[in-house]
């Protein structure tokens, strides 16, 4: 299934290339594909629970995105990210099956680095994961899955934990927690404290700080950035913000990795399914001894789902 998966993927976004001259054919990819995820959904669904009926319509749901980044000082780069998640609401309403690579795992990536790895380079996770709201400012997440690179299989238990602490008018404030135990010792967790400002009908204001740490690595990793994000229409938004990457060892010592100057462009091109990003930054680098550099980043990407 990831095979043919990927194949179609690919296809569509070789066939967006023409999608003036071969709008049929490209929807016929996607429809397909999109079959393909609710089938495949409904027939583990079926597996287990198989006359049990449900009503409720599939929120099977899968996303592709091409990245192309060039900096100056820096190797061309790109990335092909995937993630796909399955709803099972024949087992358990709540429940879903999600299967996708390093980057979309990963809770600190801001779009600053690519991986330039092959499809089969890279980690990848599949968990079963059960949501729950415990109460109304109060959700979470019970999951077990495995990560996967080439023969390698690491089981691990993640939760996740979302706590609004405040939401009132046109500010909310929530803390978020992600805790990971992988069955060869190591550990993981994220932590994050974030607030939305909505200034008015179009425009939003972001305030974002993140902690993560894990017992194998010496160091910390914070994140702290605002950002502002514009809507124009249905189908375009526009952004802005600045952010600061630190690392500290052993909780002390800070020191800047790198700051960087942000700007976005999103664009729904076709349908309400393929979109492309224009995201234009500028980069102070520790690495670089802070000297200024420019990036430019363009993703490609397409949605999979059941409308």
């Amino acid at each position: 299934m990831f095979n043919r998966f990927m194949t179609l993927a690919l296809l569509c976004f070789s066939s967006s290339l023409y999608a003036d001259n071969n709008i049929t054919l490209l929807d016929k990819y996607h429809d397909n594909l999109c079959q393909i995820l609710v089938d495949t959904s409904n027939s583990i669904d079926d597996y287990f629970i198989e006359n049990n009926s449900t009503e409720e319509s599939s929120s099977t749901w899968a996303e592709v995105i091409n990245s192309f980044a060039i900096e100056n000082g820096q190797s061309f780069e790109k990335d092909l990210r995937l993630r796909l998640r399955l709803s099972l609401p024949k087992i358990q309403k709540n429940l879903r099956l999600i299967f996708e690579d390093e980057t979309n795992d990963n809770t600190l990536y801001d779009s600053t680095k690519l991986t330039n790895e092959h499809l089969e380079e890279k980690n990848y996770y599949l968990r079963l994961e059960y949501f729950k709201y415990v109460k109304k400012s109060l959700n979470m997440a019970f999951a077990g899955g495995v990560k996967i690179r080439n023969s390698s299989l690491v089981p691990y238990l993640n939760i996740r934990a979302h706590y609004t602490l405040y939401d009132k008018e046109k500010v909310n404030s929530a803390f978020y927690n992600r805790f990971r135990y992988y069955t060869d010792g190591e550990i993981e967790n994220t932590f994050e404290f974030n607030t939305k400002y909505n200034v008015n009908d179009s425009l939003d204001f972001f305030w974002r700080n993140q902690l993560s740490c894990s017992n194998k690595e010496e160091f910390q990793t914070v994140i702290n950035d605002v950002s502002w994000i514009k809507t124009l229409n249905e189908k375009e938004q526009v952004g802005a913000g600045f952010g600061i990457v630190s690392t500290l060892k052993n909780f002390k010592k800070p020191s800047s990795d790198y700051m960087h100057l942000h700007l976005l462009f999103h664009h729904v091109f076709y349908k309400n399914w393929m979109y492309y990003q224009v995201a234009p930054s500028i980069l102070w680098r520790e690495s670089n001894n802070f000297q200024t550099s420019y990036r430019y980043m363009m993703n490609l990407g397409v949605i999979f789902k059941n409308d």
